[in-house]
C-alpha cells in the first residue's frame, strides 16, 4: 500500500510540475544598425532553435509580425 500512496505522490507532483511549466517565453531584444545606433521600426522577425551553434537542425520556428522596435529595443512573446 505504501507503494501506491508513493506512486500517486510521484504522479501528483510531476503532474503539478507539467502543468506549471509556461507555453509562453518572454523575448526582449536590441536591434542596432552598423554603426552601433538602434533601430526604430515595425519588423517582422523569425526566431529559430537549432541543434548546434552552426550547421544544426532547425527544431522551432516563429514569426512575429509587426515588431515595435524603438531606439533597439523589442519585446515578444514566443510560442503564442
Amino acid at each position: 500500500m505504501k507503494s501506491l500512496a508513493k506512486a500517486v505522490l510521484v504522479f501528483c507532483v510531476a503532474f503539478a510540475l507539467f502543468a506549471s511549466v509556461p507555453r509562453v517565453l518572454n523575448y526582449q531584444g536590441k536591434l542596432l544598425d552598423s554603426d552601433g545606433v538602434g533601430l526604430n521600426d515595425t519588423l517582422d522577425i523569425t526566431f529559430k532553435l537549432y541543434t548546434a551553434e552552426t550547421g544544426g537542425i532547425a527544431l522551432w520556428e516563429e514569426t512575429i509580425t509587426d515588431v515595435a522596435v524603438l531606439r533597439g529595443l523589442f519585446s515578444v512573446e514566443l510560442g503564442g
